[in-house]
């Protein structure tokens, strides 16, 4: 079989809405509001066709062996280069093979589809074996012109071949003619328009509806048998005229996205075939047409495999991430559309060295570093000597690929001085978890929106523009993204490579959702499971074959285990299969559940004894002999599994809720046990549609509470990023909250000579249960803190704030030393990370000339501030000058460097 295996798209996130258009120019072309409605994408100023098309590329390649790609073709009417092969930059920078065929397509909008056709005729000739087409065009036009409403920019990409076929080739048919609605002439930037109706009556209405007749007499396929219709026209109501006039069934032809994205050219076809292809049903068929100085007309049919395709962003996750821009003035700078004043800081020299080029070509490209093989350390760039000061191995560097691995802020600032097309220019540090950082401009982003600590993607990237030689360079910048999309990148952050786990319960429903997402991300995984019933009768070793068989079809490492959680034996072999299959166990996932519901005057002592054997006393079975082996390891993440029935109750659940609420106590125990071995132990709360929750929770509910909106809590507490042990965290929905035990400040009663009453209980009740500043506390010791400093007659306080107490003070006269005068607009949070005795953690967020001040952690500060509690005694005091302690290291600071300035001028001690 021969067909389309996988596809991806980009469009830009910037998006002109188009009446912005019509503000600014209506005047002079008021007839341009006939096709204002909604809004057109548009390049960010770094960015053109070449940048488009690779990320697109690698859109399509998420999921798939590169390596197995032996052809690249680039379709484009805009390219930067007239004499580069721009196909073999996307190779590049896609680090595919040397050994592979790239060519450049152009000169017609329909080279995609064309193209296409040549790929799918050259695997199926046996010539190649998995070719990949990407078709991307920034069209350029006059301004105050139809045209410029009626274009977008965007890029799309598929790969053909005969393995993991999404969507079969069923055929094409192509009619070329030397049709002229338009042409753009040998070193100009704009295309010469021929009239709108001589366009739309003898170009799309006959030209299309020719090659699509012809495909169907060649299949022997009526119109109206083809599920999906495809082909561009930005005349909206010609798009349903050709419809009709070649029998389609209207409701089967897709919308031309005019209103959210514009005609992007060449890139059209494949850009409105992406929006479809998620739809897709196994059986269902595409129809696919091109269009430009002839037509090209493709007929696929959606296989089985199109569901199991990695997911990926693709037009439709694109065209949702947008920024909205009625500013038309930017849009017209960023195309290079007006003169202004650079600066001389803009005239220094641009000669790029194609020797320097050609030598740094994977780095410069690819974004390639190195890993030392003598101890694993990643860096950027590779270099002759590993900068691991404990290795400092030389000549030790193999490449290593940074473009898909996670990073993350480290520190940026904006710079208004730095030339920059839309200031200020942001840049900063990016750090790499898995090892490496470096500096790096940002793109798509205001520096308001940038953070410590914020995931990014690495995108391509224009870099400069040597006018004088026609010359453009290109690198590599830091995109910040959104948690949607940091779930894409290749390379997840929480790796679990080499990490052994036991998923208990893992044969359907959550269990199984954890068990896959562990094993897509590098562990072996142990999968239990009885076989059970909801109610825990019967067993069946076949559930936790099939979800085995599961991972070892995207060739991940599983082994199935039958044993009972419910008794010490069946514990014991549970870790023990794990021990035996893979050497080693480092997470524990207590996830086998039963319910037997009944209202508690009918609950037999059988329902209450199996209940808690499978949720309480298991955890005790197969945690003691888990936990033997992490102490051992100074290694462990253990999971827990409660539900909201336990922290609050539920009518006729009085076993369950019995025993989810004693694995809290347990886990605040094991917590404490467990801290000097490095093995932390969390609880989920899961609201799931699983056979558990079924017939108690409505259908709509169910429909949007999938196991794997819960997965990734439970996947952060098993992961080496977790410094979190004995917390509770509620998860459903692809919502989360922490929940936690909180004791109120209470009140003392009676007197050293006198017991209290009943009466003063029922008399100061309201003071004795008020929450109002309530706390929670980390052990049994700390909880009898305030007891028993009121019994001495002391203020009520706790141990770990009285530890706090003198940098509590500081904090707390900030109000009283805020310069209110000195804050107008200014808008920054500044976080202080105080280590040592008297340390804590403080966020002073100032805005608007408003201060807030509070103990904590703020999840998007502006600057963070480290050091020790004491130096922080110190500088405030003034015996310790800020920046000496900066130089000197005593002062550690992450974020936006310049805002820590502000500090002086906002307080005065």
């Amino acid at each position: 079989m021969i067909g389309l295996t996988s596809y991806g798209g980009y469009i830009p996130r910037l998006r002109l809405n188009r009446m912005s258009v019509v503000q600014n120019m209506g005047w002079f072309a008021p007839a341009i509001v006939m096709v204002a409605q909604g809004e057109r994408s548009f390049c960010n100023w770094d960015e053109d066709a070449l940048t488009m098309a690779v990320a697109a590329a690698r859109d399509t390649l998420r999921g798939m062996d590169k390596q197995t790609i032996d052809g690249l073709l680039l379709c484009s009417t805009t390219l930067p280069f007239s004499d580069r092969s721009c196909a073999g930059m996307v190779k590049a920078c896609c680090n595919l093979k040397d050994e592979i065929l790239t060519q450049d397509h152009g000169t017609t909008l329909r080279c995609g589809t064309s193209a296409l056709i040549g790929a799918l005729d050259a695997v199926k000739s046996g010539e190649r074996n998995n070719m990949m087409v990407v078709a991307s065009d920034r069209r350029m036009s006059k301004s105050a012109y139809f045209y410029e409403l009626w274009f977008g920019d965007g890029a799309a990409a598929v790969t053909v071949g005969t393995e993991n076929v999404i969507a079969e080739y069923l055929g094409s048919f192509s009619v070329a003619h030397d049709f002229v609605d338009h042409y753009r002439g040998t070193k100009k930037d704009i295309d010469y328009m021929w009239e709108e109706r001589w366009v739309r009556d003898e170009g799309y209405g006959k030209i299309i509806p020719q090659a699509v007749e012809g495909l169907c007499k060649k299949l022997s396929i009526a119109p109206a048998e083809i599920d999906h219709v495809v082909y561009p026209c930005f005349f909206k109501a010609e798009h349903r005229k050709i419809a009709k006039k070649i029998g389609f069934n209207l409701d089967r032809v897709e919308d031309n996205l005019h209103e959210v994205c514009g005609e992007t050219g060449a890139a059209h076809p494949l850009v409105m075939l992406g929006q479809v292809l998620p739809d897709l049903r196994p059986g269902e068929t595409v129809l696919l047409v091109g269009f430009g100085q002839g037509a090209d007309a493709l007929l696929f049919r959606a296989t089985d495999a199109i569901k199991r395709l990695a997911p990926r962003m693709g037009i439709r996750g694109s065209l949702e991430r947008k920024e909205e821009c009625d500013n038309y003035q930017k849009f017209l700078k960023f195309r290079d559309m007006i003169q202004t004043e650079m600066g001389i800081r803009a005239e220094a020299p641009t000669q790029t060295a194609m020797s320097t080029l050609w030598r740094e070509r994977k780095m410069l490209l690819g974004f390639v570093g190195g890993v030392c093989r003598e101890c694993g350390t990643r860096q950027f760039p590779k270099m002759d000597i590993c900068v691991n000061p404990s290795c400092n191995a030389v000549y030790t560097q193999d490449d290593c690929e940074f473009a898909d691995a996670p990073a993350r802020v480290k520190s940026f600032t904006g710079d208004l001085l730095a030339v920059s097309v839309d200031p200020p220019s942001v840049y900063g540090m990016v750090e790499f978890p898995q090892g490496g950082r470096l500096m790096a401009d940002f793109t798509d982003c205001k520096v308001d929106d940038v953070f410590v600590g914020q995931p990014v993607e690495m995108v391509f990237r224009k870099r400069y523009t040597d006018s004088e030689r026609g010359f453009t360079g290109y690198f590599w910048k830091a995109s910040p993204i959104d948690a949607a999309q940091a779930a894409l990148q290749v390379g997840p952050d929480q790796d679990f490579t080499d990490r052994v786990a036991v998923v208990t319960g893992a044969g359907a429903g959550l269990g199984r959702a954890y068990a896959l997402e562990l094993a897509r991300r590098g562990a072996k995984v142990v999968v239990n499971d009885l076989g059970g019933a909801a109610d825990g009768s019967g067993t069946s070793s076949r559930a936790a074959d099939k979800v085995v068989e599961e991972i070892r079809a995207f060739d991940g490492q599983a082994v199935a285990n039958y044993d009972s959680v419910a008794s010490k034996e069946g514990g014991e072999a549970i870790v023990k299969a794990a021990i035996d299959a893979f050497g080693r166990l480092d997470i524990l996932i207590n996830n086998a559940g039963i319910l037997r519901d009944k209202s508690f005057m009918k609950m037999a002592e059988s329902d209450w004894k199996a209940v808690l054997g499978v949720h309480l006393d298991a955890a005790y079975y197969v945690t003691q002999p888990a936990f033997a082996h992490m102490r051992e390891q100074k290694y462990g993440r253990i999971v827990l599994t409660t539900s909201a029935a336990g922290l609050f109750g539920n009518f006729g659940q009085a076993n369950y809720s019995a025993a989810k609420m004693g694995l809290i106590g347990f886990m605040n125990t094991l917590k404490q046990e467990g801290a000097r071995y490095d093995i932390h132990i969390n609880t989920v709360a899961p609201i799931a549609a699983t056979r558990l929750t079924e017939g108690l929770l409505p259908p709509d509910l169910l429909a949007r509470l999938e196991p794997e909106n819960v997965a990734p809590a439970v996947l952060y507490f098993c992961s080496e990023d977790c410094s979190h042990s004995g917390e509770i965290l509620n998860a459903g929905g692809g919502y989360f909250s922490r929940s936690a035990i909180v004791t109120g400040p209470g009140a003392m009663l009676g007197t050293a000579d006198t017991a209290p009453t009943p009466e003063q209980v029922r008399d100061q009740y309201s003071r004795i249960a008020t929450m109002e500043n309530a706390e929670e506390y980390p052990n049994l010791t700390a909880a009898m803190a305030p007891m028993m400093a009121a019994s001495t007659g002391d203020a009520p306080q706790t141990a770990k704030n009285a530890d706090a107490a003198s940098a509590a003070d500081i904090f707390a006269q900030m109000p009283n030393v805020f310069q209110k005068d000195k804050a107008a607009g200014i808008d920054a949070v500044f976080q202080y990370d105080l280590a040592g005795d008297n340390g804590g953690q403080w966020f002073v967020a100032v805005k608007d000339q408003t201060l807030t001040v509070e103990k904590g952690k703020h999840p998007n500060p502006t600057t963070t501030l480290a050091m020790s509690a004491q130096d922080f005694l110190d500088m405030t005091a003034g015996k310790l000058n800020p920046m000496t302690a900066y130089t000197s290291g005593k002062l550690k600071i992450a974020g936006d460097l310049m805002k820590s300035q502000l500090i002086a001028k906002l307080f005065k001690f």
